[in-house]
């Protein structure tokens, strides 16, 4: 399975009153030139597809014509999560209309695909944080975890949070704690992938991500990530 990593497109980006998206245009028709030379099966978008949660009109067309000319008539998943410039419930309002393109798009850690075919492949099996989709014969669990914030964290693991003890975990051990409890969704006979969009401890901020650290506390170590995935597909620092 041939598989191609990308996030942070954030379209729609001015940058002190000039606007980027011409050059952002210029980007997506190299970007689905690539997809295409290098045949890829899957194709995934880490998060921060807009620059803000009200994009302006030109950027949602320019994401939509993006997503129609990768998927190739059914012929390509693409996998799209929310990042924390965007807004969850407007990224995925296509989403029923999407699929029909092999199109899956999650907005939060508790968003769960619908299961069926999407495009010309097949989504078998989903749940709150996980995929599993069948390409061509080949099968892969994806565990997706949208931006987590604080909010949206406590909200999925709230129920498994009986202990005082567990109540007062960092955040770092909190995203840990939820991708322990994924990765048992991974199997020896799939392609095992893990998808979020989080600062990673070691990631070097560019100046190019607006701050949204308070004191470190939403920085995650790299041990969060699970042993058994094969790889993880990150957005959020570039």
């Amino acid at each position: 399975m041939r598989i191609l990593h990308t996030s942070d497109w954030h379209l729609g980006k001015n940058i002190e009153g000039f606007s980027r998206m011409d050059e952002q245009e210029a980007f997506l028709n190299d970007f689905i030139e690539i997809v295409r030379e290098k045949n890829v099966d899957m194709v995934i978008i880490a998060g921060d597809v807009y620059d803000s949660a009200n994009p302006p009109a030109r950027a949602e067309k320019m994401f939509y014509d993006t997503l129609k000319k990768l998927s190739s008539n059914g012929e390509r998943i693409t996998l799209v999560i929310a990042g924390n410039h965007d807004n969850p419930d407007r990224l995925v309002a296509a989403g029923p209309l999407a699929r029909d393109h092999g199109i899956i798009m999650l907005g939060t850690p508790k968003s769960v695909a619908d299961t069926g075919d999407y495009g010309r492949h097949k989504v078998l099996d989903s749940g709150q944080g996980y995929v599993e989709v069948e390409i061509k014969g080949e099968r892969a669990v994806i565990l997706t975890v949208p931006y987590p914030s604080e909010k949206r964290l406590n909200e999925v693991l709230y129920d498994a949070m009986d202990e005082e003890e567990e109540r007062v975990k960092t955040y770092s051990e909190r995203i840990k704690s939820l991708f322990d409890s994924l990765s048992e969704k991974y199997r020896d006979d799939t392609i095992n992938i893990a998808v979020s969009h989080l600062f990673a401890m070691g990631s070097e901020e560019s100046g190019s991500e607006r701050s949204i650290q308070l004191g470190g506390s939403f920085i995650v170590d790299g041990a969060c990530f699970p042993e058994k995935a094969q790889y993880v597909a990150l957005g959020h620092i570039h």
